[in-house]
C-alpha cells in the first residue's frame, strides 16, 4: 500500500516554494487563513478513536476528540502551523480533486483497516470525504498520509528545493540533538520566548547532490511570532519524513527492496552554515 501511495503522490509532487509565484505554481492560490481541515480517524487493530483539526486562521492543529489510541484532551492545542505548511497540505488535497469530487463516501472495508472522515474547508467550500484508505483513490489517501502524523504532534518537512534559506523565517533559536527512529526526525530546540506561539519547519531546500547517499541541505525554520517574553524554552520538535520520500521517488525512482538513504546537511541556526549531517531511510 505504501509503495501505491507513493507513486500517487508523485503526482501532486508534495513540495512547496516560499515565494508567491511558486507557490501559486504548485498549491494554486492558497490562502491559509481561508483553510480548514478536520480529520476524524477510527478502527485499526487498537480501535482508535479520534480527531484532529487544522485551523488556517489562527495557526494552531487542536485535538477535537480523543476517545482511544490518543494523548491528548478534547480541544487540546497540538502544536502550532505555519502558513507554509498548512498551504502543503491543502494544495496535496486541492491536487488530490477532493473539491471536485464534493461529498462522498468511498465505503468501509473490514477489518482491522483505518476508517476516515475528513471535512475540508476552503473559502467558501465544503466537502466531506469518508471512507477506508484501501478504498481512496490513490491520491487521496496520500494527501490524508501527510495528515496522520499530526496526532502525534508532528510535522511533515517541507521539501522546497527552488528555495534558499532567505525565504524562510530563521528568527535565532539553539539547535540541540537531532535524530532519526525510522520515520520521524526529532531535533531538540530552545529559544527566548514563553507568551507565544513559536513555529517552526524542516524545510529540504537547494536541490540533490549528486553524491552517495544522495545529500540534501536542510533548515529549521523559526518565527517568534512577536513573543515579548524572554524565558528560555526548551523542547523537542518532530517531523515526519514522508514527503522527503516522495521527492526521492520522483527524483530516482522507486524500485528495489531496501530503502534508499539520503544525508541531511542541517544547517546551524548560529552560523548560518552546514553544522552537521544525519543519515535518513526513505
Amino acid at each position: 500500500m505504501f509503495e501505491a501511495i507513493l507513486r500517487a503522490a508523485l503526482g501532486f509532487a508534495v513540495s512547496l516554494a516560499a515565494a508567491s509565484c511558486e507557490l501559486e505554481q504548485l498549491t494554486g492560490p492558497v490562502d491559509p487563513a481561508e483553510v480548514t481541515i478536520t480529520l476524524a480517524t477510527t478502527g485499526g487493530i487498537v480501535g482508535v478513536d479520534y480527531a484532529i483539526r487544522v485551523e488556517g486562521d489562527s495557526g494552531k492543529v487542536r485535538g477535537v476528540r480523543c476517545a482511544n489510541g490518543c494523548e491528548f484532551s478534547d480541544g487540546e492545542l497540538l502544536l502550532p502551523v505555519s502558513g507554509a505548511q498548512v498551504a502543503m497540505l491543502a494544495g496535496a488535497l486541492d491536487r488530490a480533486g477532493v473539491l471536485e469530487s464534493g461529498n462522498r463516501d468511498f465505503g468501509t472495508e473490514c477489518c482491522d483497516i483505518f476508517h476516515y472522515d475528513l471535512t475540508y474547508e476552503r473559502g467558501d467550500r465544503t466537502v466531506r470525504i469518508q471512507g477506508t484508505d484501501t478504498l481512496f483513490p490513490e491520491d487521496l489517501a496520500a494527501a490524508i498520509r501527510l495528515l496522520q502524523p499530526l496526532a502525534s504532534r508532528t510535522l511533515s518537512l517541507i521539501v522546497a528545493q527552488s528555495s534558499s534559506p532567505e525565504d524562510w523565517p530563521t528568527e535565532p533559536f539553539s539547535l540541540g540533538a537531532v535524530s532519526f527512529d525510522g520515520t520521524t526526525i526529532r531535533a531538540d530546540v530552545s529559544y527566548g520566548g514563553g507568551c507565544a506561539d513559536h513555529r517552526m519547519d524542516l524545510v529540504i531546500w537547494g536541490g540533490w547532490m549528486e553524491s552517495f547517499p544522495v545529500q540534501v541541505n536542510a533548515l529549521i525554520t523559526h518565527d517568534g511570532g512577536d513573543d515579548p517574553c524572554d524565558s528560555v524554552v526548551s523542547e523537542t520538535r518532530t517531523f515526519d519524513v514522508f514527503p522527503l520520500a516522495v521527492a526521492y521517488a520522483e527524483a530516482y525512482g522507486t524500485g528495489g527492496d531496501a530503502r534508499p538513504r539520503v544525508i541531511l546537511r542541517i544547517w546551524d541556526p548560529e552560523t548560518g552554515q552546514p553544522g552537521r549531517t544525519l543519515e535518513v531511510d526513505l
